[in-house]
């Protein structure tokens, strides 16, 4: 049986929005509830008026921001803690899917935000690797000349892991920042207000957390992709709707965001050349996507991006291709026998596991 949210009936994974079946531009208290103010009218003479908060486009957005704000944050803060942040974007992606499965997008978006844990785990785990090499031969070596040169592969590798690692984790944060509040959104208040309303997002009405320069990429920018992937979600052409919300995350998201940046474009060209030829072994991480909780490779269940030496993962038409194949896959699998296991694949998601 399909999953299909339904605002405001009990859910298991979402409670019920607290402006449930309040209409736009109408007051979120009742009258008697609101306060009485002084304030002076004409002639300057004073008068009593009826403060009354009204639930616009703007405040309703600003409601699923913070709630998106909320899951990253820890320790009160949105900063840091890049792989317990990356779980907990994992098991919302899950739970949008689990509480609607026309929410496909996010289906798959839980399998490829649990495949950036695997990259932040191997990237810790080079990091410290190649720390612990460099410690241990500057300890030994300390006295003697050029002991310092010794350690500079060390610590050149070190050095590009935590990088990878810090983009990584930006871009898995800002990605979801982006697009689980429109998810949100739609689920909520559905797709007439989400049309209409698609544009009221970006405003400085509400306070949010946004850490990309505004040069590079406007918080909340309604692209043309997003419109059109929802009202594909409406139409239920759900294999339609991830191609074109893929779209928006690929090339209005994270190529702005993560793939522009020449410093890790070097070092996927770095990567990429390591995994084709196997040289030098050990510190590069495979490109694939594999439809499972855990990291590891499973026959039938993964998309691998081209392995030629010469492939290019920052550039748009060629991560498409391979985002578009997982897509696909996805779709297929979920049509298939095959489906129980993918459910509860991403039912351990949910619960926060996976990244093994």
């Amino acid at each position: 049986m399909q999953a299909r949210y339904v605002p405001g009936a009990p859910n298991p994974w979402f409670a019920r929005h607290k402006y449930h079946g309040i209409p736009i531009n109408r007051n979120i208290k009742p009258i008697a509830e609101c306060k009485l103010h002084h304030c002076v009218g004409p002639a300057a003479t004073v008068e009593r008026a009826i403060g009354v908060p009204i639930l616009t486009p703007e405040h309703l957005w600003g409601t699923f921001q913070v709630e998106a704000e909320n899951i990253l944050t820890i320790d009160g803060s949105l900063e840091g803690n890049d792989r317990e942040r990356n779980k907990r974007i994992n098991a919302a992606y899950a739970k949008l899917w689990l509480a609607d499965n026309r929410f496909q997008w996010a289906g798959l978006a839980a399998f490829a935000s649990k495949q950036v844990g695997c990259g932040l785990l191997h990237s810790a785990e080079v990091s410290a690797k190649n720390r612990r090499v460099r410690e241990q031969v500057q300890q030994a070596f300390a006295t003697y000349p050029g002991a310092g040169a010794s350690t500079m592969v060390q610590s050149g590798t070190q050095a590009a892991a935590q990088y990878m690692y810090k983009k990584l984790g930006f871009g898995n944060a800002h990605l979801f920042l982006d697009i689980y509040p429109l998810h949100r959104f739609f689920m909520e208040r559905g797709w007439e207000e989400f049309s209409t309303y698609l544009a009221k997002r970006q405003n400085e009405k509400y306070p949010i957390y946004w850490a990309v320069d505004r040069n590079k990429l406007r918080f909340g920018t309604p692209f043309d992709e997003i419109r059109d992937g929802f009202m594909q979600i409406n139409s239920e052409n759900l294999a339609l709707s991830v191609e074109q919300i893929a779209q928006h995350e690929q090339v209005n998201i994270l190529q702005k965001i993560m793939y522009n940046d020449p410093v890790l474009q070097k070092l996927l060209a770095m990567n990429q050349y390591a995994w084709a030829t196997g040289f030098p072994t050990g510190d590069y991480e495979e490109i694939q996507l594999t439809l499972s909780a855990e990291c590891k490779p499973k026959q039938g269940f993964t998309a691998w991006f081209s392995r030629a030496k010469g492939a290019e993962l920052w550039v748009v038409e060629q991560r498409m291709e391979f985002v578009l194949a997982a897509a696909r896959q996805f779709h297929k699998l979920l049509h298939s026998p095959e489906r129980p296991y993918v459910e509860a694949s991403i039912r351990a998601i949910a619960a926060g596991g996976g990244v093994v």
